[in-house]
Protein backbone atom coordinates (compact mmCIF):
# COMPACT_ATOMS: atom_id res chain seq x y z
CA UNK A 1 0.00 0.00 0.00
CA UNK A 2 2.89 2.31 0.68
CA UNK A 3 4.09 2.18 -2.92
CA UNK A 4 0.61 2.96 -4.16
CA UNK A 5 0.46 6.00 -1.93
CA UNK A 6 3.85 7.09 -3.19
CA UNK A 7 2.72 6.72 -6.79
CA UNK A 8 -0.43 8.65 -6.04
CA UNK A 9 1.59 11.42 -4.44
CA UNK A 10 4.00 11.63 -7.38
CA UNK A 11 1.19 11.81 -9.87
CA UNK A 12 -0.57 14.45 -7.78
CA UNK A 13 2.54 16.66 -7.64
CA UNK A 14 4.46 16.01 -10.88
CA UNK A 15 6.49 19.25 -10.67
CA UNK A 16 7.77 18.45 -7.18
CA UNK A 17 8.53 14.87 -8.16
CA UNK A 18 10.53 16.03 -11.16
CA UNK A 19 12.39 18.52 -8.95
CA UNK A 20 13.30 15.75 -6.51
CA UNK A 21 14.56 13.60 -9.35
CA UNK A 22 16.73 16.47 -10.58
CA UNK A 23 18.10 16.92 -7.05
CA UNK A 24 18.99 13.21 -6.83
CA UNK A 25 20.66 13.43 -10.27
CA UNK A 26 22.58 16.59 -9.21
CA UNK A 27 23.91 14.94 -6.07
CA UNK A 28 24.76 11.63 -7.77
CA UNK A 29 28.15 12.99 -8.90
CA UNK A 30 30.82 12.21 -6.26
CA UNK A 31 32.83 15.35 -7.11
CA UNK A 32 29.82 17.53 -6.31
CA UNK A 33 29.22 15.69 -3.05
CA UNK A 34 32.85 16.19 -1.98
CA UNK A 35 32.67 19.84 -3.09
CA UNK A 36 29.68 20.30 -0.79
CA UNK A 37 31.56 18.69 2.08
CA UNK A 38 34.43 21.17 1.68
CA UNK A 39 32.14 24.17 1.20
CA UNK A 40 30.35 23.23 4.41
CA UNK A 41 33.66 23.23 6.31
CA UNK A 42 35.07 26.53 4.99
CA UNK A 43 34.34 29.31 2.51
CA UNK A 44 36.82 28.55 -0.30
CA UNK A 45 37.68 30.01 -3.69
CA UNK A 46 37.03 28.02 -6.84
CA UNK A 47 40.78 27.69 -7.42
CA UNK A 48 41.29 26.45 -3.86
CA UNK A 49 38.54 23.87 -4.28
CA UNK A 50 40.12 22.73 -7.55
CA UNK A 51 43.45 22.27 -5.78
CA UNK A 52 41.90 20.33 -2.92
CA UNK A 53 39.82 18.08 -5.15
CA UNK A 54 42.65 17.70 -7.71
CA UNK A 55 40.33 18.67 -10.54
CA UNK A 56 40.59 21.32 -13.22
CA UNK A 57 39.24 24.74 -12.30
CA UNK A 58 36.77 24.85 -15.25
CA UNK A 59 35.26 21.56 -14.07
CA UNK A 60 34.87 22.81 -10.52
CA UNK A 61 33.31 26.03 -11.85
CA UNK A 62 30.71 24.03 -13.80
CA UNK A 63 29.84 21.88 -10.79
CA UNK A 64 29.64 24.96 -8.57
CA UNK A 65 27.36 26.73 -11.06
CA UNK A 66 24.92 23.82 -10.99
CA UNK A 67 24.90 23.73 -7.19
CA UNK A 68 24.42 27.49 -7.01
CA UNK A 69 21.51 27.34 -9.45
CA UNK A 70 19.91 24.71 -7.24
CA UNK A 71 20.23 27.04 -4.25
CA UNK A 72 22.70 24.82 -2.39
CA UNK A 73 25.83 26.95 -2.64
CA UNK A 74 26.28 30.68 -2.07
CA UNK A 75 28.93 32.69 -3.91
CA UNK A 76 30.54 36.08 -3.38
CA UNK A 77 33.16 37.90 -5.42
CA UNK A 78 36.43 39.23 -4.04
CA UNK A 79 38.26 40.78 -6.98
CA UNK A 80 39.12 37.87 -9.28
CA UNK A 81 38.12 35.30 -6.66
CA UNK A 82 34.75 33.58 -6.46
CA UNK A 83 34.30 32.29 -2.92
CA UNK A 84 31.83 29.48 -2.32
CA UNK A 85 30.12 28.29 0.84
CA UNK A 86 27.21 26.08 1.70
CA UNK A 87 23.88 27.83 2.12
CA UNK A 88 22.94 26.85 5.70
CA UNK A 89 19.27 26.81 4.73
CA UNK A 90 19.92 24.02 2.23
CA UNK A 91 20.65 21.43 4.89
CA UNK A 92 17.05 21.58 6.11
CA UNK A 93 16.46 19.24 3.18
CA UNK A 94 17.38 15.75 4.46
CA UNK A 95 18.70 14.66 1.06
CA UNK A 96 21.08 17.61 0.83
CA UNK A 97 22.09 17.21 4.45
CA UNK A 98 22.90 13.56 3.83
CA UNK A 99 24.95 14.47 0.75
CA UNK A 100 26.93 17.06 2.72
CA UNK A 101 27.71 14.57 5.47
CA UNK A 102 28.72 11.96 2.91
CA UNK A 103 31.01 14.47 1.21
CA UNK A 104 32.68 15.38 4.49
CA UNK A 105 33.21 11.72 5.37
CA UNK A 106 34.81 11.10 1.98
CA UNK A 107 37.06 14.16 2.28
CA UNK A 108 38.05 13.20 5.79
CA UNK A 109 38.88 9.66 4.74
CA UNK A 110 41.30 10.66 1.97
CA UNK A 111 42.85 13.57 3.89
CA UNK A 112 41.31 16.34 1.75
CA UNK A 113 39.49 17.90 4.69
CA UNK A 114 42.71 18.20 6.69
CA UNK A 115 44.42 19.95 3.75
CA UNK A 116 42.07 22.92 4.07
CA UNK A 117 44.47 24.38 6.65
CA UNK A 118 47.30 24.22 4.10
CA UNK A 119 45.19 26.11 1.58
CA UNK A 120 44.30 28.77 4.13
CA UNK A 121 47.96 29.12 5.13
CA UNK A 122 48.85 29.69 1.48
CA UNK A 123 46.49 32.69 1.45
CA UNK A 124 48.57 34.18 4.24
CA UNK A 125 52.00 33.43 2.76
CA UNK A 126 52.29 36.55 0.61
CA UNK A 127 51.14 38.80 3.46
CA UNK A 128 53.63 37.21 5.85
CA UNK A 129 56.43 37.67 3.33
CA UNK A 130 55.51 41.33 2.80
CA UNK A 131 55.66 42.19 6.49
CA UNK A 132 58.73 40.00 7.05
CA UNK A 133 60.53 42.31 4.59
CA UNK A 134 59.56 45.26 6.77
CA UNK A 135 56.26 46.16 5.15
CA UNK A 136 55.69 49.86 4.63
CA UNK A 137 58.33 52.37 5.69
CA UNK A 138 57.86 53.98 9.11
CA UNK A 139 55.94 57.26 8.93
CA UNK A 140 56.64 59.80 11.65
CA UNK A 141 53.79 61.36 13.56
CA UNK A 142 50.20 60.19 14.00
CA UNK A 143 48.72 58.02 11.24
CA UNK A 144 46.57 59.64 8.59
CA UNK A 145 43.85 57.13 9.48
CA UNK A 146 43.83 58.24 13.14
CA UNK A 147 40.19 59.36 12.92
CA UNK A 148 39.12 55.81 12.09
CA UNK A 149 40.89 54.46 15.18
CA UNK A 150 39.35 57.14 17.37
CA UNK A 151 35.87 56.41 16.03
CA UNK A 152 36.40 52.79 17.06
CA UNK A 153 37.33 53.86 20.59
CA UNK A 154 34.48 56.35 20.95
CA UNK A 155 31.80 53.86 22.11
CA UNK A 156 34.02 52.98 25.07
CA UNK A 157 33.63 56.49 26.52
CA UNK A 158 30.51 56.86 28.67
CA UNK A 159 30.09 60.65 28.32
CA UNK A 160 30.82 62.06 24.89
CA UNK A 161 27.87 64.26 24.06
CA UNK A 162 29.85 67.50 23.81
CA UNK A 163 33.48 68.61 23.82
CA UNK A 164 34.82 72.17 23.74
CA UNK A 165 38.13 73.06 22.16
CA UNK A 166 39.02 76.38 23.80
CA UNK A 167 41.56 78.26 21.69
CA UNK A 168 41.27 75.91 18.74
CA UNK A 169 43.72 77.83 16.52
CA UNK A 170 44.01 76.07 13.18
CA UNK A 171 41.87 73.21 14.50
CA UNK A 172 44.51 70.48 14.87
CA UNK A 173 42.81 69.07 17.97
CA UNK A 174 39.50 68.82 16.11
CA UNK A 175 40.88 65.83 14.22
CA UNK A 176 40.97 64.03 17.57
CA UNK A 177 37.74 65.35 19.07
CA UNK A 178 35.39 65.15 16.10
CA UNK A 179 35.55 61.35 15.63
CA UNK A 180 34.99 60.77 19.37
CA UNK A 181 32.30 63.26 20.47
CA UNK A 182 28.77 63.73 19.17
CA UNK A 183 29.21 67.50 19.03
CA UNK A 184 32.25 69.78 19.28
CA UNK A 185 32.33 73.54 19.87
CA UNK A 186 35.63 75.06 18.76
CA UNK A 187 36.31 78.52 20.16
CA UNK A 188 38.89 81.09 19.17
CA UNK A 189 38.99 84.88 19.29
CA UNK A 190 40.99 85.23 16.04
CA UNK A 191 38.98 85.04 12.84
CA UNK A 192 42.10 84.21 10.81
CA UNK A 193 42.68 81.11 12.93
CA UNK A 194 39.08 80.01 12.53
CA UNK A 195 39.41 80.26 8.76
CA UNK A 196 42.29 77.77 8.94
CA UNK A 197 40.19 75.53 11.19
CA UNK A 198 37.27 75.73 8.74
CA UNK A 199 39.54 74.62 5.89
CA UNK A 200 40.78 71.69 7.99
CA UNK A 201 37.17 70.71 8.75
CA UNK A 202 36.36 70.74 5.05
CA UNK A 203 39.33 68.64 4.07
CA UNK A 204 38.89 66.11 6.86
CA UNK A 205 35.06 65.91 6.77
CA UNK A 206 34.67 67.07 10.39
CA UNK A 207 30.95 67.71 10.12
CA UNK A 208 29.94 67.78 13.80
CA UNK A 209 31.99 70.86 14.74
CA UNK A 210 30.69 74.40 15.29
CA UNK A 211 33.25 77.20 15.09
CA UNK A 212 32.75 80.16 17.42
CA UNK A 213 34.58 83.47 17.36
CA UNK A 214 34.66 84.97 20.85
CA UNK A 215 36.07 84.90 24.35
CA UNK A 216 36.08 81.97 26.76
CA UNK A 217 33.39 83.59 28.91
CA UNK A 218 31.67 85.52 26.13
CA UNK A 219 28.02 85.23 25.06
CA UNK A 220 28.91 83.55 21.76
CA UNK A 221 30.20 80.40 23.42
CA UNK A 222 27.19 80.22 25.76
CA UNK A 223 24.82 80.27 22.81
CA UNK A 224 26.86 77.64 20.97
CA UNK A 225 26.96 75.32 23.99
CA UNK A 226 23.21 75.63 24.54
CA UNK A 227 22.59 74.96 20.86
CA UNK A 228 24.86 71.89 20.91
CA UNK A 229 22.95 70.58 23.92
CA UNK A 230 19.66 70.86 22.05
CA UNK A 231 18.26 74.13 23.41
CA UNK A 232 16.01 75.41 20.65
CA UNK A 233 16.11 79.03 21.98
CA UNK A 234 19.56 79.63 23.48
CA UNK A 235 19.88 82.84 25.50
CA UNK A 236 23.21 84.65 25.50
CA UNK A 237 22.49 86.16 28.92
CA UNK A 238 21.84 82.85 30.66
CA UNK A 239 24.02 79.86 31.41
CA UNK A 240 23.23 76.70 29.45
CA UNK A 241 21.33 74.10 31.42
CA UNK A 242 24.31 71.77 31.03
CA UNK A 243 27.85 71.96 29.80
CA UNK A 244 30.56 70.05 28.01
CA UNK A 245 31.59 66.56 29.01
CA UNK A 246 35.19 67.62 28.32
CA UNK A 247 36.77 71.05 27.91
CA UNK A 248 40.21 71.15 26.31
CA UNK A 249 42.67 74.03 26.49
CA UNK A 250 45.74 72.92 24.55
CA UNK A 251 48.62 75.37 25.00
CA UNK A 252 46.23 78.23 25.68
CA UNK A 253 46.79 79.21 29.30
CA UNK A 254 50.23 80.74 28.76
CA UNK A 255 48.61 83.24 26.35
CA UNK A 256 45.99 84.39 28.88
CA UNK A 257 46.67 87.77 30.55
CA UNK A 258 44.88 86.46 33.66
CA UNK A 259 45.42 82.69 33.94
CA UNK A 260 43.20 82.36 37.02
CA UNK A 261 40.31 84.01 35.24
CA UNK A 262 40.88 81.85 32.17
CA UNK A 263 40.87 78.71 34.31
CA UNK A 264 37.56 79.74 35.91
CA UNK A 265 36.07 80.30 32.47
CA UNK A 266 37.19 76.85 31.33
CA UNK A 267 35.61 75.25 34.38
CA UNK A 268 32.33 77.11 33.78
CA UNK A 269 32.13 75.54 30.33
CA UNK A 270 32.18 72.02 31.79
CA UNK A 271 29.07 70.14 32.78
CA UNK A 272 28.22 70.77 36.47
CA UNK A 273 28.22 67.91 38.92
CA UNK A 274 24.81 66.31 39.39
CA UNK A 275 24.98 63.97 42.36
CA UNK A 276 21.90 62.00 43.16
CA UNK A 277 20.46 58.49 43.49
CA UNK A 278 21.52 56.23 40.67
CA UNK A 279 24.01 58.66 39.15
CA UNK A 280 27.29 57.13 38.11
CA UNK A 281 30.49 58.42 39.68
CA UNK A 282 31.72 60.28 36.61
CA UNK A 283 28.49 62.24 36.14
CA UNK A 284 28.37 62.98 39.85
CA UNK A 285 31.71 64.73 39.63
CA UNK A 286 30.84 66.74 36.51
CA UNK A 287 32.60 67.37 33.23
CA UNK A 288 36.36 67.15 32.81
CA UNK A 289 38.76 70.02 32.13
CA UNK A 290 42.02 69.15 30.37
CA UNK A 291 44.74 71.79 30.29
CA UNK A 292 47.88 71.12 28.28
CA UNK A 293 50.63 73.65 28.87
CA UNK A 294 54.32 74.13 29.59
CA UNK A 295 56.21 73.69 32.80
CA UNK A 296 57.97 76.87 33.90
CA UNK A 297 60.92 77.71 31.62
CA UNK A 298 63.24 80.61 30.75
CA UNK A 299 63.00 80.79 26.95
CA UNK A 300 62.21 84.45 26.28
CA UNK A 301 62.23 83.91 22.50
CA UNK A 302 58.75 82.38 22.68
CA UNK A 303 57.39 85.73 23.85
CA UNK A 304 58.76 87.26 20.67
CA UNK A 305 58.01 84.42 18.25
CA UNK A 306 54.73 83.04 19.63
CA UNK A 307 53.32 86.00 21.63
CA UNK A 308 53.49 83.98 24.87
CA UNK A 309 52.56 86.01 27.94
CA UNK A 310 53.75 83.52 30.55
CA UNK A 311 56.83 81.32 30.53
CA UNK A 312 54.91 78.26 31.63
CA UNK A 313 53.73 77.24 35.09
CA UNK A 314 55.16 75.05 37.80
CA UNK A 315 52.99 72.02 38.58
CA UNK A 316 52.17 73.59 41.95
CA UNK A 317 51.02 76.83 40.27
CA UNK A 318 48.89 74.92 37.78
CA UNK A 319 47.30 72.85 40.55
CA UNK A 320 46.53 75.97 42.57
CA UNK A 321 44.81 77.60 39.58
CA UNK A 322 42.70 74.47 39.05
CA UNK A 323 41.68 73.99 42.66
CA UNK A 324 40.82 77.66 43.14
CA UNK A 325 38.55 77.30 40.08
CA UNK A 326 36.74 74.45 41.91
CA UNK A 327 38.19 71.51 40.00
CA UNK A 328 38.34 68.27 41.98
CA UNK A 329 40.41 65.13 41.58
CA UNK A 330 43.17 67.12 39.89
CA UNK A 331 45.95 65.08 38.32
CA UNK A 332 49.06 66.46 36.61
CA UNK A 333 51.50 64.46 34.55
CA UNK A 334 54.59 65.28 32.51
CA UNK A 335 54.37 64.17 28.88
CA UNK A 336 57.13 62.40 26.91
CA UNK A 337 59.11 64.72 24.67
CA UNK A 338 58.41 62.44 21.70
CA UNK A 339 54.75 63.54 21.88
CA UNK A 340 55.54 67.22 21.45
CA UNK A 341 55.68 67.56 17.68
CA UNK A 342 58.14 69.63 15.70
CA UNK A 343 57.12 73.18 16.62
CA UNK A 344 59.23 75.92 18.21
CA UNK A 345 58.10 74.75 21.66
CA UNK A 346 59.21 71.13 21.24
CA UNK A 347 62.22 71.65 23.54
CA UNK A 348 60.05 72.63 26.51
CA UNK A 349 58.57 70.31 29.11
CA UNK A 350 54.87 69.78 28.50
CA UNK A 351 52.45 68.92 31.29
CA UNK A 352 48.83 67.81 31.28
CA UNK A 353 46.33 68.71 33.98
CA UNK A 354 43.01 66.88 34.26
CA UNK A 355 40.30 67.70 36.80
CA UNK A 356 36.54 67.51 37.20
CA UNK A 357 34.01 70.18 37.87
CA UNK A 358 32.44 69.39 41.22
CA UNK A 359 29.64 71.98 41.39
CA UNK A 360 28.39 75.19 39.83
CA UNK A 361 30.72 78.11 40.47
CA UNK A 362 28.48 81.08 39.84
CA UNK A 363 28.03 80.10 36.23
CA UNK A 364 28.39 82.81 33.64
CA UNK A 365 27.79 85.77 35.89
CA UNK A 366 29.21 89.15 35.02
CA UNK A 367 32.28 88.70 37.17
CA UNK A 368 35.48 88.44 35.23
CA UNK A 369 33.91 88.60 31.78
CA UNK A 370 36.13 89.49 28.88
CA UNK A 371 39.39 88.24 27.50
CA UNK A 372 40.92 85.66 29.86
Amino acid sequence: MGSVVAMADSSAQPAEAIARCELYRLLADPVRVRLLGLAAAEELAVGELAELLREGQPKISRHAAALREAGILLARRQGTWTLLRLDPRATTDPVIDDAVRAGQRACAADGTLARIEEVLAARDAETREFFARGGRPLRPGPPSELAAYLAALAPLLPHRRLAIDAGTGDGALLEVLSPVFDRVVALDRAGAQLQLAAERMRRRSLENVELVCGELDGPEVRVAVARALGDARPDADQAPSGGADVVFAARVLHHAPQPARAMRALVELARPASPGPGDDAQRARGGAVCVLDYEAHHDQTLREQEADVWLGFTPAELRRLAEEARLSGVEIRRLPSAWQGEGPDRHLVWQLLVGWRSARTGAFNGEGRGTP
